[in-house]
């Protein structure tokens, strides 16, 4: 799967239109999505080409979406690679309709 990688840095505009590019990219890496109190956790499984796109797609929520935290993990020896994404309440509501979570999670 070919992407082009974006030119840093940038601002909030540039990443909107960057964010619809790489959505569709980021969902097809995504291996399995957890539920926790404030969000999601997104599994990439040991994907490395997941480990750029996750980075650049914190990148590019920090700029689109600044309410987000997220926590980007590799784990040791090539293990797998996890985007935990939380906020504020109606967070989990917004990531379950921007990543069309109903393939992986029903809505509570």
């Amino acid at each position: 799967m070919e992407h082009k990688q974006f030119e840093r840095p940038i601002n909030e505009e540039a990443a909107k239109e960057l964010r619809e590019q790489l959505l569709p990219i980021l969902l097809d890496l995504m291996k399995q999505v957890s539920e926790t109190d404030d969000g999601y956790v997104f599994d990439f499984g040991r994907d490395d080409e997941a480990l750029e796109i996750a980075y650049q797609w914190v990148e590019i929520e920090r700029k689109a979406n600044p309410f987000l935290r997220m926590l980007l993990t590799s784990e040791s020896n090539q293990g797998p690679i996890k985007l935990e994404i939380v906020g504020p309440s109606g967070t989990k509501n917004f990531l379950h309709t921007e990543f069309a979570l109903s393939r992986w999670i029903n809505p509570s």
